[in-house]
């Protein structure tokens, strides 16, 4: 797993300057937030246009951070291409060829001494759920979650009993378990490798709903009279020389 962090690549930059300032007008976000929520999103049942997910996730907070349309242009560009980049990562093809192989790049924060003093300093808890909340994945994990909340009508969950609903059910407690407090965290375990189980559950779930992809509903179509039949638009003519004459 190579996640973005220190040193983000140029889009993951653009991405990153566009989700600070969203995050000054909505507590959640951040990159990483963001960056679990396309993830979310793309790893789902089905494939989820902009124009939905993007106002799913910020309600109009990206409306009234970007108002300029030149400005707004620049910020649906490089959320826009991090979605791209996630997609690819995410491709169902590519992890069938290897399903055991981590493609996944998620944007992690790297937190410091002084996140956790200000943590602390704002109010916002004590030194132990600053040690909770500020480390890598938390913020992904809650982001993913969002959008499996946002598009639940999507995400109907196999029942315990199913037929691969282990599969399912492990791959979303492994995601979630990046939320598990530290204090209640094995002290040996290894974060980065909480992480790779995490990216590896996320690609998990793209292939189970490729295999599990919600049927569409059946269209119901009605029998055509025969041609010799009073047309049933009620003209008295037969159904030949009246709305079947073209057939």
């Amino acid at each position: 797993m190579t996640a973005l962090l220190a040193e983000p690549q140029a889009v993951a930059s653009d991405f990153e300057q566009v989700c600070w300032r969203l995050a000054g007008f909505d507590g959640r976000v951040s990159p990483e937030w963001i960056d679990g929520y396309l993830t979310g999103v793309l790893a789902g049942p089905r494939a989820v246009p902009i124009d939905q997910w993007l106002p799913a996730m910020l309600g109009d907070t990206f409306e009234r951070v970007f108002a300029d349309p030149s400005d707004a242009r620049r910020a649906h560009r490089a959320l826009s291409s991090r979605w791209s980049e996630l997609a690819q990562q995410l491709d169902a093809e590519g992890l069938l060829g290897s399903p055991s192989s981590i493609y996944l790049e998620p944007w992690m924060m790297a937190y410091e001494a002084d996140d956790h003093e200000a943590f602390v300093a704002q109010g916002l808890g004590d030194a132990q759920q600053a040690a909770d909340e500020l480390r890598p994945g938390v913020g992904w994990s809650r982001g993913f979650f969002a959008a499996v909340e946002h598009f639940a009508a999507d995400w109907v969950e196999p029942a315990l009993d199913a037929p691969d609903a282990a599969r399912y059910h492990d791959a979303m407690r492994r995601i979630r378990d990046l939320q598990t407090a530290a204090s209640q965290a094995d002290i040996a375990a290894d974060r980065d490798a909480q992480i790779d189980a995490a990216c590896l559950a996320a690609q998990q779930l793209r292939l189970y709903w490729v295999d599990h992809a919600p049927k569409p509903s059946t269209r119901r179509v009605e029998a055509l009279p025969g041609r010799n039949d009073p047309c049933p638009c009620g003209s008295g003519l037969k159904f030949k020389k009246c709305h079947g004459a073209a057939r």
